[in-house]
């Protein structure tokens, strides 16, 4: 029986989207309490990114523990489950990634381990809601990614989105009556977010990705869950050789000053950022990479509310950014920029049926149409046609690319026609 990633009685739809949008809303919750644990107690980024991967990877072990507990609700094949099923029914049991998933994982947690030390320096240097901003430039290279993948040039859509969100990244960045000094400071943040942090984050989403989706030789597929683990333990290992440095030159008596502060929020942090990623790695399973992150960049969003509530307890939280009308309006305005990029690329993935009528007597050579990008499945039906394909790709346009550079050259097809899907229902 094939492997089912659903995990509620919604239709498939609607839960990929509630999983993309509640990972965002979680991921704007927990930065902005690694912004207050930075301010207040841990201001070294890698002592901060070293303690909150220790306590993490404790948090993490404790919690896949718990999911071992049995339940008595019974699983599709009638056999009893366990309390990690409710969050991934692929899993069982702690799991060692083997042959492709296990380089996969290990990929993986290598990429996280550089865009987490990277995120937590950025985060020391500007705050949550400058950071939440800059994260998003990310989709801009998993939108080039899957070009390079589906070999198609982008579409004007995509190029809109692609620009709304360089441009709203680096509005978001700026502050009202910046300085020489801070004018440099904006630049070398733009750079460590066009080069290392945004392209480590991708190849972690896409080495993620892999991870999830590759079957092992029994046709099973990694479950989400173990997946965290040991990604977390990877960027666990690299996290506490970057601290090195920083604990030579004074940091560990920081951490004894400080761990016990620190602590009730890194619990709350660490546990937040496990529902979130196991959300997150979720919706991979059921959606291209730019389009899982486009919706969880509704943290864009919600960072600023939860920044300005935040702030009337710690007023440093809201630093520079807030320190005028012009920054806030441009703060505002960049991340505006930003979500109607991001929207934009949301929405223009699509769906079609299509109608195929197969020449006669000629035969069927089912791998050229299986084989296609964006072809999901095709059936055999009867009446004036005789085939009907179900294809998701990114936006209309690359549908009728497809037909015509792909499917209309088919030898053994002598008529199609395309039908868009409007709207499902279950």
């Amino acid at each position: 029986m094939p492997e089912t990633r659903s995990v509620s009685k919604l239709r498939r739809k609607s839960t990929f989207y509630l999983l993309g949008i509640s990972s965002g809303i979680l991921l704007s919750i927990f930065v902005v309490l690694d912004d207050i644990i930075n301010i207040k107690y841990l201001n070294d980024p890698y002592i901060l990114g070293a303690f909150q991967a220790v306590i993490g990877l404790i948090v993490t072990v404790i919690l896949i523990l718990i999911m071992h507990i049995p339940v008595k609700k019974k699983s599709e094949e009638g056999s009893s489950q366990n309390l990690g099923y409710f969050f991934d029914k692929n899993f069982k049991r702690f799991r060692f990634p083997k042959g492709k998933i296990g380089l996969y994982t290990l990929f993986a947690g290598l990429f996280s381990a550089g865009t987490t030390i990277f995120y937590f320096i950025l985060l020391n240097r500007n705050g949550a809601s400058v950071m939440m901003p800059f994260g998003q430039f990310v989709l801009i290279y998993l939108i080039i990614a899957e070009v390079i993948t589906d070999k198609e040039t982008p579409v004007m859509v995509e190029i809109q989105s692609i620009a709304m969100i360089a441009f709203g990244v680096i509005i978001a960045s700026l502050t009202g009556g910046d300085s020489a000094n801070r004018t440099s400071g904006i630049l070398i943040d733009i750079l460590l977010i066009i080069g290392p942090f945004a392209l480590f984050s991708a190849f972690y989403i896409f080495f993620q990705k892999k991870a999830l989706t590759t079957k092992d030789s029994k046709g099973r597929v990694f479950d989400s869950i173990n997946l965290r683990l040991w990604t977390l333990l990877i960027m666990t290992i690299a996290q506490c050789l970057a601290v090195i440095p920083s604990l030579l030159n004074g940091g560990w008596t920081s951490i004894v000053q400080n761990w016990s502060g620190a602590l009730p929020l890194t619990l709350i942090s660490v546990f937040i950022t496990f529902i979130s990623i196991i959300f997150y790695s979720r919706a991979l399973t059921m959606g291209k990479m730019s389009i899982v992150r486009a919706l969880r960049s509704i943290s864009v969003v919600f960072t600023f509310p939860i920044v300005l509530i935040a702030g009337l307890w710690l007023p440093e939280l809201l630093g520079s950014g807030f320190s005028d009308p012009l920054s806030i309006t441009l703060k505002v305005s960049g991340s505006c920029l930003i979500l109607i990029g991001v929207i934009a690329l949301a929405l223009s993935e699509t769906k079609c049926i299509l109608l195929a009528k197969v020449k006669q007597g000629v035969e069927i050579v089912p791998s050229e149409l299986i084989k296609m990008k964006g072809v999901e499945n095709f059936s055999h039906i009867t009446g004036i046609y005789d085939l009907l394909v179900n294809i998701k790709i990114r936006n209309i346009g690359k549908t009728l690319s497809l037909l015509e550079k792909s499917i209309d050259k088919i030898e053994w097809i002598e008529k199609v026609t395309t039908h868009p899907i409007i709207k499902e229902f279950d």
